[in-house]
């Protein structure tokens, strides 16, 4: 057997190629440790359901129908983009109809997010580089709980687009601005005004480091053509099946003319509701009320957060901003300026994590007691509003349902009564709106909507909803009173001046379940067969 010599030239050649390995290794370690922390973080939040009755029912039952070969706009109709439904779709393909599944897609989504705060944070910040990231998730899931959705999906795309932008100033390669621009248009398939507005901001700031002569022009060509690289094909796609006209109308021109009726509501509202979420009665000292201060502090901080970062950089001087910093007030402006459309606070949270990471880096700035203390408090009401969903996370009791076990905080009779009524596969249409119950029921939705709320969708679309029901003969409805009485209060907008769907369900349905204000109903024998 041969055995090679170690002489000291090649002792000198080791330790010159370990001396330059280990500097590399430490570039990103923080992030190793850092992404460790998030997963052992995230990981037991996996499998909790906080709260059934939200857009996530949507985008989960929209994934199945595509799994299923179904096309947006053609055959169900929503106002979200294509992205979210055809990303989840991929892990529903890889993993199976799953609520695993889905977890899978939130963790690597949610991962990929908070890992791009982290980044942006640590190129600006001195201190305190951790505090964007745990404050952004604590305010992400302090509404709903960890959970699917096109809000925060868009956001991973657009943060590892604006991660791409600043890699490129520093190595000036053109397929990071590839990339970033493929971003972007995956942004714009997921949330069409928020990738719009990213690519007009990446363009304006290519454009302002063209005029200080740092950039040649064809960086916009290659943002705008890694954008049109990822738009391009799917609408080439809808248009091959013919499909084209009806995602347009439904992502563009019926929002343009729905949308805003239902969902205007004065700024930062839900504030007061969180507050009083956490306020639990029947104690003749009420501490809680204390506990719910020091949680609700993080979303008066979002309310405030516009006004606070304006102030605070038009004291540092506009002449001070250098071309990172002013990524970061484009591109964050992009972000939060999307999510005007609704002003509630859920909305202006998924538009902060910039204008977070802008809040921080300008308070670090100023060497002062007052400035320091915002952000210990800060540090420590984001910490208690994180360590909240953790708890409840542990405390969640397990539920089995027919895609796999969930936890919940308080037990849910609705899928279990859904099992015993309506076989896998059957159909069954659920009213006013809990489109989850679809998904954890593995069950068909036979109609085109995943919810029907008044002065939202039309009386057509009304109409044909009932059309759908007669013409499937569908057995069982769902109807959910208790929540549309909810919805009337926190959508004022949506109380209609004449019912459509209370009375047809009044005269073709008759009760055989019920509980509190929720009615599982069965179609009555009208002569044509059930």
């Amino acid at each position: 057997m041969s055995t090679i010599e170690v002489t000291p030239e090649l002792n000198m050649k080791l330790g010159e190629a370990t001396s330059a390995v280990r500097p590399h290794a430490r570039k990103y370690l923080p992030y190793l440790v850092f992404a460790f922390c998030f997963s052992f973080y995230f990981l037991p939040l996996l499998r909790l359901l906080l709260q059934p009755l939200t857009d996530e029912g949507t985008l989960l039952e929209g994934a199945v129908r595509i799994v299923d070969g179904q096309l947006l706009g053609r055959d169900f109709f929503e106002v979200v983009g294509p992205g979210t439904f055809y990303w989840l779709a991929l892990f529903f393909k890889l993993f199976g109809v799953t609520f695993l599944a889905s977890r899978i897609c939130l963790f690597v989504s949610s991962l990929a997010t908070a890992l791009s705060i982290y980044f942006l944070s640590r190129r600006v910040c001195r201190g305190y580089q951790v505090l964007p990231c745990i404050f952004v998730f604590a305010t992400y899931f302090c509404f709903q709980g960890p959970a699917i959705s096109h809000h925060v999906d868009s956001n991973c795309f657009a943060l590892l687009a604006v991660v791409c932008m600043v890699l490129w100033q520093d190595v000036h390669k053109s397929w990071l601005l590839i990339a970033a621009g493929a971003l972007a248009g995956a942004t714009i398939l997921t949330m069409q005004p928020k990738g719009i507005l990213l690519l007009f901001a990446f363009l304006v700031w290519l454009w302002i480091q063209y005029r200080r002569q740092s950039t040649p022009l064809t960086a916009l060509a290659w943002v705008a053509g890694g954008c049109c690289g990822v738009v391009a094909p799917m609408l080439g796609y809808f248009w091959s099946r013919g499909a084209l006209g009806d995602l347009i109308y439904a992502n563009v021109v019926w929002p343009s003319q729905n949308y805003g009726a239902v969902n205007s509501v004065h700024y930062a509202s839900g504030i007061l509701g969180f507050f009083n979420h956490w306020i639990v009665p029947g104690h003749r000292v009420n501490w809680t009320v204390g506990m719910a201060a020091v949680l609700v502090i993080p979303l008066f901080f979002v309310a405030a957060l516009p006004a606070l970062v304006l102030l605070l950089g038009a004291r540092a001087g506009v002449k001070a901003i250098r071309a990172e910093i002013a990524l970061y007030w484009l591109a964050g402006s992009a972000l939060w300026f999307s999510e005007l459309h609704r002003k509630d606070i859920s909305h202006l949270v998924i538009g902060s994590p910039l204008l977070v990471i802008l809040c921080v880096f300008y308070l670090q700035q100023r060497r002062n007691k007052g400035f320091r203390l915002a952000l210990q408090s800060l540090s420590v009401t984001s910490v208690c509003l994180a360590a909240c969903t953790l708890i409840l996370a542990l405390v969640a009791r397990p539920t089995m349902t027919r895609v796999g076990q969930i936890r919940m905080i308080a037990h849910d009779p609705v899928p279990t009564v859904i099992d015993e009524h309506v076989p896998p596969g059957g159909d069954i249409f659920i009213y006013p709106y809990s489109p989850m119950y679809y998904f954890l029921s593995d069950t068909t939705n036979p109609t085109r909507y995943s919810f029907a709320v008044y002065n939202y969708y039309t009386a057509s679309q009304f109409g044909e909803i009932i059309r759908s029901l007669d013409q499937h003969r569908v057995k069982y409805v769902l109807w959910d009173k208790h929540l549309q009485d909810k919805l009337f209060e926190q959508f004022p907008n949506s109380r209609p001046e004449h019912f459509i769907m209370e009375p047809y369900l009044e005269a073709h349905y008759k009760p055989i379940w019920t509980r509190d204000g929720i009615f599982l109903m069965e179609r009555k024998n009208d002569g044509h067969g059930n």
